[in-house]
């Protein structure tokens, strides 16, 4: 009888890895996912789940995909590439989740049904109406949510069918185990159990952002109290980028390939690029290089023309500062305004977003902010 162990070997393949990218509301996502899997294996290699609520395809023309709008269109579909790869979908590949966050939104209902069904005749059973009064409570209704959802994507892989998979971002304040101290980071937006359950089975998880350069301009008043010349914050510039590594923790990325590039412009191309650097990397072809990619992908936004008066010309300074800077500098003036401008400001928040000032926001309404605080006197 042999003895155990056996010595492990990279593959070439992308399509062997699991692959996510996480990123807000028509950022890309879908678009970089359908032009990756084009490119890497045609149309007869992958197939692209609309999964709930999304509609993203809508606005891609000739992408490959299959509407799940609920758990028995996702059972149905991939019960049938499980049972009839070899047959009906020999050249299949990859199946792509768009989006995670709603392939768990609509598992849960079926959880709740198949805990009520196995119950049913049972004496005195209360039948459940949430995933909390599933399968005894104490998060087990979740975790059944996960089990239900992981063991098909394995029965998947089982058969030669690796998972990619989008998601939607937003930012958290998260506790380092360590210190016990909190960071902001932009992470996912749905449950982080879920999440963690998933990203604890991906190999290269991006986060694709607009980075954006902010510039500090004068505007021409001083401060009447302190006599300082007041500036504010204006975007100059943005491009798409992915960022895969992130030694400061600001995103939740991940990649179990030490020498994957820290950050790429959101494009099909490098992306590919980037992995496929990453593999020969592991397998010892190439050297690490680790740095942010400088293809340019992305047009610089329009700058606005800078205000100008004949006693103060406005000047524009070279400090980049990023979106939670500007919205920082807004709460730190939001504090000493008058009334009627927190009003104002108030107003401007629940009309176009949440009614709260976080990260939703877009730019130019962070600026419009910006500008009302500037004025007042």
């Amino acid at each position: 009888m042999a003895k155990f162990g056996k010595k492990s070997v990279v593959s070439n393949n992308i399509w062997n890895y699991n692959i996510g990218i996480l990123g807000e509301s028509g950022v890309g996502k879908t678009t970089l996912m359908y032009n990756v899997c084009s490119k890497l294996v045609g149309d007869d290699g992958y197939i692209l789940l609309n999964i709930g609520k999304e509609d993203g395809v809508k606005c891609i023309e000739g992408i490959v995909y299959e509407d799940v709008p609920n758990y028995k269109a996702w059972n149905e579909i991939t019960k049938d590439i499980i049972d009839n790869k070899k047959t009906d979908y020999p050249n299949l590949k990859i199946i792509v989740i768009d989006t995670l966050d709603q392939l768990f939104e609509i598992a849960e209902p079926e959880v709740i049904r198949k805990w009520n069904n196995d119950n049913a005749t049972k004496k005195d059973f209360t039948p459940a109406k949430t995933l909390n009064q599933a399968c005894g409570g104490f998060g087990r209704g979740e975790d059944a949510v996960i089990d239900l959802l992981l063991n098909r994507i394995w029965e998947l892989k089982k058969v030669g069918v690796a998972f990619f998979y989008t998601g939607h971002t937003k930012r958290r304040e998260i506790e380092d185990a360590i210190t016990g101290q909190t960071y902001s980071s932009l992470t996912t937006n749905m449950m982080q159990r879920y999440f963690t359950a998933v990203k604890t089975k991906t190999d290269v998880l991006g986060i694709a952002c607009i980075d954006r350069e902010i510039i500090k301009e004068k505007t021409g008043k001083k401060n009447i109290i302190t006599k300082q010349e007041e500036t504010r914050n204006k975007i100059s510039s943005e491009s798409r980028v992915i960022k895969f590594r992130d030694d400061n923790y600001s995103v939740d990325s991940k990649s179990r390939f030490a020498g994957i590039i820290e950050q790429i412009p959101l494009d099909a191309d490098e992306f590919i690029k980037a992995i496929k650097n990453a593999i020969d990397t592991a397998q010892g072809d190439v050297k690490a290089d680790t740095t942010t990619s400088t293809a340019k992908v992305e047009t610089p936004i329009i700058e606005e023309t800078p205000i100008d008066t004949d006693e103060n010309p406005i000047e524009e300074t070279t400090e980049t500062v990023d979106k939670s800077a500007l919205m920082d500098d807004i709460r730190t003036r939001f504090k000493s305004a008058g009334d009627d401008t927190k009003k104002q400001i108030k107003a401007i928040l629940k009309e176009k977003g949440s009614g709260k000032l976080d990260d939703s926001l877009e730019i130019d309404v962070l600026n419009e902010i910006s500008t009302i605080l500037d004025d007042e006197v």
